[in-house]
């Protein structure tokens, strides 16, 4: 992410305001979006490398500038399964040449997904995303979250880091392996984490962690859930050693969580980590102007692990209480 975007997606961040593409995946079809900034560039759809023996959704690999990026069927991952999916989609079925690749980068991966067409960018308010009313019971969600457009239709916000884990199932395999590693220490067992985040695969890897050194937590779906819970909490809040967010959330962003949490002198001490799916270095700037004590991308145990030894581990504790 460069210096712009970085200011961009700060400056969005602040407002509480979230930037989605809009795209298709048939002619006259349903809507999807995505993140702008998990987006690096759209292509035209072009032959790719077929790959034996892996995901029906893979269509294949991309060569674009010497870089190799594997490729999803979006509409395969979405109807392909036989989970229950709400969504009719009665469009056409476009021919591959008009088909186009969004080329993705998130969770430190760099991906293609297959669509018929990018149509536009819409600027939203946090507090214009909807969650899915309901799932059934071991479901797994496709569609993270609602909204709609100008003209009032409804955009289907795709849940790319479920369908990260769904297609490339030797990466949750790595994330839990690598917290099975994560050496042990002594924590305040006083203190308690919470965390904001509305990504079971995120919240997986956070609470594998946490479970392992022992940690105390609560988890809420979204940042005004967490702050509700720590405003019902009163001047009760001297237990709370660690507050993890998402930035990307539905109702209240993780820069609201920052900025409320931050500027109430009950709460101001309260250390916070944004884990956030946008991957690159120049996120820890983005952090920092958030007023955040710390950045770590999603699924990395060991990032997660130095933030806890960090701010709850006793050995930390004790040098603080004596300088």
């Amino acid at each position: 992410m460069g210096r712009d975007n970085i200011d961009e997606s700060t400056s969005l961040a602040k407002r509480n305001l979230l930037e989605l593409l809009c795209f298709k995946l048939l002619k006259n079809g349903v809507i999807f979006a995505i993140n702008v900034f998990k987006v690096r560039e759209t292509v035209k759809f072009t032959d790719l490398t077929e790959l034996p023996g892996v995901d029906e959704a893979i269509e294949g690999l991309l060569i674009l500038r010497e870089e190799i990026i594997p490729v999803v069927d979006l509409k395969k991952w979405l109807y392909g399964s036989r989970d229950p999916i709400v969504l009719k989609d009665n469009g056409i079925e476009p021919d591959d040449s008009e088909r186009q690749i969004i080329v993705c980068e998130f969770n430190q991966t760099i991906i293609g997904i297959k669509i018929y067409k990018a149509e536009y960018i819409i600027r939203k308010s946090w507090n214009d995303i909807m969650v899915p009313i309901a799932e059934s019971v071991g479901a797994k969600r496709k569609i993270s979250n609602y909204t709609k457009n100008d003209e009032g239709e409804i955009v289907h916000i795709v849940d790319v880091e479920q369908m990260l884990s769904d297609i490339f199932p030797e990466l949750d395999r790595k994330i839990e392996n690598e917290a099975q590693y994560v050496q042990s220490f002594e924590v305040d067992e006083e203190k308690m984490v919470l965390i904001a985040e509305d990504s079971k695969v995120a919240l997986k890897s956070l609470t594998n962690v946490l479970n392992k050194l022992g940690v105390k937590f609560r988890s809420f779906e979204n940042g005004q859930l967490l702050l509700d819970y720590i405003d019902a909490r009163g001047s009760d809040v001297g237990n709370i050693g660690l507050v993890i967010t998402d930035l990307e959330m539905p109702v209240a962003s993780g820069f609201t969580v920052i900025k409320t949490l931050k500027e109430n002198s009950k709460t101001a001490h309260i250390p916070i980590i944004v884990n956030s799916s946008m991957s690159g270095k120049s996120n820890q700037d983005m952090a920092r102007e958030l007023n955040a004590n710390g950045f770590m991308p999603k699924t990395k145990p060991e990032e997660i692990a130095g933030f806890i030894k960090e701010f709850l581990g006793k050995e930390s504790i004790e040098i603080l209480a004596d300088s």
